[in-house]
């Protein structure tokens, strides 16, 4: 990347100096990858999710991992150990202790609770109805809404029943709606199904907004943009371990000139650092 900007530069004054952070041992710990700190406890992968901020479920480049946090070497094999996952997940989600969706279009994240207004803030949940007379919402989308909001949380098997949906067309429809209200964040994991016959749970979609702790609305409220943004960039340094602005900008989708700026006040209320590796500027937040 090149410079923040030559004033940003300037301003990092002393960074850390890179052979003194033991990067791959603080992800080690932060992400709980050694054997001896593993999650074994929801109430745990609640705490983990709460601490980082921001948590891929399997695997993610940028993010530490769920999967890889929790302890599976007691089960017999890689199905229990994802049963195990996505249990955990369910609980969390459940219990509105983390939020499981779609975020910034592409990234299937869990989030805290704490964190979740400022992302609110920066993407309120839309109006479903607007956005279908707007024509930014499928006839299959709308109605799966409808649907939700009438008789929901429910199943991917609820719905096409509850729909009538018996073609592989129209499945696929509904899969492709499904994608597309995940996307707009007009829908999210809410909970799991257990099925007679089935060793698989099976998760449930509810409207966000009826999901939405109603505390967190208006917390949501009460920010700015840019202390939400903030906020987020803050714990993304944190979660990720080493990133740069250019990185922040394509993963949330935000101009790079206002991620740079507001790295650069960081930076200078020292809320996070920075380090030149091989002539990289990266940033860091410090602390386990």
């Amino acid at each position: 990347m090149g410079a923040l900007s030559t004033g940003v530069t300037e301003r990092i004054g002393v960074a850390h100096d890179m052979k003194k952070l033991d990067l791959k041992q603080i992800k080690r710990k932060r992400w709980l990858l050694d054997k001896g700190t593993k999650i074994f406890r929801v109430e745990e992968a609640k705490e983990f999710v709460e601490r980082l901020g921001l948590v891929s479920t399997l695997t993610n480049k940028h993010l530490p991992s769920l999967a890889k946090a929790i302890y599976t070497e007691d089960l017999p094999g890689r199905f229990d150990a994802d049963q195990r996952l996505w249990d955990f997940v369910h609980v969390l989600v459940t219990r509105k202790w983390a939020y499981y969706g779609r975020i910034s279009g592409d990234h299937n994240i869990l989030m805290s609770l704490k964190l979740l207004p400022h992302y609110l803030h920066l993407y309120p949940v839309p109006d479903y109805v607007q956005l279908y007379e707007q024509k930014l919402l499928s006839e299959m989308a709308k109605s799966v809404m409808d649907l939700l909001h009438n008789e929901g949380p429910l199943m991917t098997g609820q719905l096409r029943e509850k729909m009538a949906l018996a073609s592989s067309p129209e499945k696929k429809k509904l899969t492709q709606a499904l994608t597309e209200l995940q996307r707009k964040s007009l829908i999210c994991c809410s909970g799991k199904v257990t099925k007679d016959h089935y060793r698989w749970r099976f998760g449930i979609w509810a409207p966000v907004d009826k999901w939405m702790p109603r505390r967190v609305k208006i917390r949501a409220r009460a920010l700015s943009d840019e202390e939400a943004r903030r906020k987020i960039i803050e714990k993304y340094i944190y979660a990720t371990m080493k990133t740069t602005p250019d990185a922040i900008a394509r993963f949330f989708n935000w101009p790079l000139y206002e991620v740079k700026s507001i790295v650069s006040t960081m930076i200078d209320k020292e809320l996070v650092s920075s380090y030149n590796h091989l002539g990289e500027q990266y940033l860091f937040k410090g602390n386990l």
